[in-house]
């Protein structure tokens, strides 16, 4: 081990050029050294940064050294098609493949005359097509053992399927029809049953929480529209409406073919090329500014709907192309999410500060749970927190919650950035890993991204980031700064706009 560092010290300590140059040769059981002593080697590393600035990548040498799953990942392989449909493949070695076309479209395409088309769309793509009537769809689809799924964002839809890797030519057919001839003609035959069924279903109290948050924050922009509902004039729109929004963001520049699987990328790029090759680009679109983010409170004041409340505040934060967008994602995890009597270790005795300080208020706890979100769009996003909590603890609740940001930009120890840092690799790398899950990761990051981000990659970025990188980012972001807050059930306690916008900034007498 002695002799580990003192061949690292040498290689570290000479000038980029000369280390690719006249490196030390590393023998065998050197290394093998190294790879045993990670932590060993990791305290090295931040001694010699104290003396260098310039030798942060030690860290994340020793770091992935430490982690070797993490380079072996199969490569993501990108063709772009002449008439610039991308295809995108991640091979695998299950039996099942999943395909999908992923669409650079969604609510905040909509105009103010065509709110709800993506809804609506959603709603109609499982009704049949004009080769495919629904009968007929459904049937094929059961046949092959298959899954189909259609899912319409703010900004992305996706349109997914599971097969074995013996019928993926008849998943490319189908998604192709449902895509390029989608079922608008059954407008006027589902659009009754369409409306009522989003009269009668309830909708999650976090996604319409989620949902008006965006409306405060961005009310004069498209990425403010309603995703859940109710839309405001949906009973008028037509299938000239419909027709004009596919026609308009259904183009080949705004496609990505995905598949994860036991299959070639040529064979998926000869299967994308006949299916999806004549696919026309879309016209100049008009220009557009950056979604101007709104300080304001909307509120919806209910004492009688039950004894919960429920909270969210937003901040502006940085799109996904950002060089602090990862830093972004470390400070999610600082804060964390909590919720009441569930997990391995109770809130009480938790580690992290803020579901500690939350679990122990007033003896009980302010809040039965709380997470920490953060959405990246492709030119701005939003960071934030989410409450649920009784009404005589929302004062509480969210003081807690504001203080517990206030600190990302003036008390964050090393600690607690290493803890975060570990909880986010494990939620990133411990998600569903079935090919769907795969696929639709794999179709985001091509639309977001414009490339497959690799693991080892993301962990490198990880684990660039400290205590100082996370108090700059978040006073540049969060210190001072305007926030959008809403909030629905008893909220008698809930702060005035003025003290909460107060609350942003750390006061010091």
């Amino acid at each position: 081990l002695a002799q580990a560092r003192a061949t690292l010290v040498a290689l570290v300590s000479r000038r980029p050029a000369e280390r690719t140059s006249a490196h030390p040769k590393l023998p065998l059981p050197l290394l093998a050294a190294m790879l045993a002593a990670p932590s060993a080697l990791g305290a090295l590393g931040r001694r010699l940064r104290a003396k260098q600035p310039g030798l942060a990548a030690v860290r994340c040498v020793s770091q992935v050294l430490a982690e070797p799953m993490a380079w072996n990942q199969a490569p993501v392989v990108i063709t772009t098609l002449p008439n610039g449909v991308r295809v995108a493949t991640k091979e695998t070695f299950s039996e099942v493949s999943s395909v999908g076309v992923f669409l650079n479209a969604g609510v905040r395409d909509e105009t103010p005359d065509t709110a709800g088309a993506a809804h609506l769309i959603e709603q109609l793509s499982l009704t049949g097509t004009a080769k495919r009537p629904k009968a007929k769809l459904e049937a094929e689809v059961e046949s092959m053992g298959a899954t189909l799924c259609m899912k319409a964002g703010r900004e992305q839809t996706a349109y997914t399927m599971s097969v074995l890797k013996s019928d993926v030519k008849q998943g490319v057919d189908i998604l192709a029809d449902l895509v390029l001839a989608p079922g608008l003609g059954n407008l006027a035959k589902e659009k009754e049953g369409i409306l009522r069924k989003l009269d009668e279903t309830e909708v999650p109290t976090r996604q319409v929480i989620d949902d008006r948050l965006h409306t405060c924050a961005f009310r004069d922009y498209a990425l403010g529209f309603s995703g859940v509902g109710p839309f405001e004039g949906i009973e008028s729109l037509t299938e000239a409406h419909l027709k004009s929004f596919v026609d308009a963001n259904y183009t080949a520049e705004n496609m990505v073919i995905a598949a994860s699987g036991p299959l070639k990328h040529q064979e998926l790029v000869s299967l994308a090329s006949s299916a999806f090759g004549s696919v026309k680009a879309g016209g100049p679109k008009p220009g557009s500014t950056k979604p101007y983010f709104c300080g304001a409170e909307l509120i919806y004041r209910n004492d009688e709907m039950g004894p919960t409340a429920y909270i969210a505040v937003g901040w502006e934060a940085v799109p996904w192309k950002s060089p602090d967008a990862v830093t972004f994602m470390v400070m999610q995890s600082i804060i964390g999410s909590y919720k009441k009597n569930t997990g391995l270790v109770p809130g009480t005795i938790s580690g992290n500060r803020v579901i500690n300080a939350v679990a122990n208020k007033m003896q009980v706890g302010c809040a039965d749970e709380f997470e920490a979100f953060n959405y990246f769009y492709k030119d701005t996003g939003m960071f934030g927190f989410y409450i649920a909590c009784d009404e005589v603890a929302v004062e509480h609740a969210i003081g807690e919650l504001m203080f517990g940001c206030n600190l990302l930009s003036f008390s964050v120890t090393d600690e607690e950035v290493e803890r975060a840092k570990r909880e986010l690799k494990c939620k990133l790398f411990s998600a569903p890993t079935s090919a769907e899950a795969s696929c639709m990761e794999l179709g985001q990051q091509i639309l977001a991204y414009g490339r497959g981000l690799p693991p080892a990659e993301m962990i490198l970025r990880i684990e660039a980031i400290d205590a100082e990188e996370v108090k700059r980012v978040a006073y540049k972001y969060l210190n001072d700064g305007e926030v959008a807050v809403t909030a629905l059930g008893p909220l008698h306690g809930m702060p005035q706009y003025y003290d909460l916008r107060r609350a942003t900034g750390m006061h010091r007498y």
